[in-house]
């Protein structure tokens, strides 16, 4: 997921990115920006990513705490991001102790500005995927009353698979490749 951002100079675009690479018994992860991965078992929360933001760096110094940082007016500066002059700045991560039910959330500022991580954490684990993308993305907007940033979000869950291989779709068709 990249979600694409206009900063200072409209000729000078910029963009922050998240990435979820899915693999048999590991998961892994990369994002630039101020682009998020959540990663939930059940409410509660295991992974999230570290903004590349001003604000970010000021909460980790222990100079404005996570509320401040909500109103802050330098809370849109990011410290990397794709498409500057400056080689972008990725951070990397993995895990291998999946379960099934653990979810990933995908998403941009559009969408985690508007909510906690319990509140986010409870939405998801209330709800499938699908329904809770779309409770998301319904709050952010009304809660930014049409000034809110774009929203990307994805939501994954992961599911158990019973005999070891996925099953076809009902109505999967077969097609043969030449």
């Amino acid at each position: 997921m990249i979600k694409a951002s206009r900063f200072m100079n409209e000729k000078d675009p910029h963009s922050t990115a998240v990435m979820l690479l899915l693999l048999p018994g590991r998961v892994a992860w990369a994002h630039c920006g101020d682009s998020r991965l959540y990663r939930f078992r059940g409410k509660a929360l295991l992974n999230r990513t570290v903004d590349h933001s001003y604000v970010e760096h000021l909460i980790a110094s222990g100079r404005i705490t996570v509320q401040q940082a909500l109103t802050h007016p330098n809370r849109n500066v990011l410290l990397t991001s794709l498409g500057g002059q400056d080689e972008p700045k990725m951070e990397f991560a993995e895990a291998d102790d999946l379960l099934a039910g653990d979810a990933f959330v995908l998403c941009s500022d559009g969408l985690w500005a508007y909510f906690d991580d319990i509140e986010l954490a409870s939405l998801v684990a209330e709800n499938s995927a699908r329904a809770a993308c779309e409770i998301l993305i319904e709050k952010a907007r009304q809660r930014g009353a049409g000034n809110g940033d774009n929203i990307s979000l994805a939501i994954i869950k992961l599911a158990e698979v019973k005999d070891g291989k996925p099953k076809q779709p009902l109505d999967f068709v077969a097609r043969a490749i030449n």
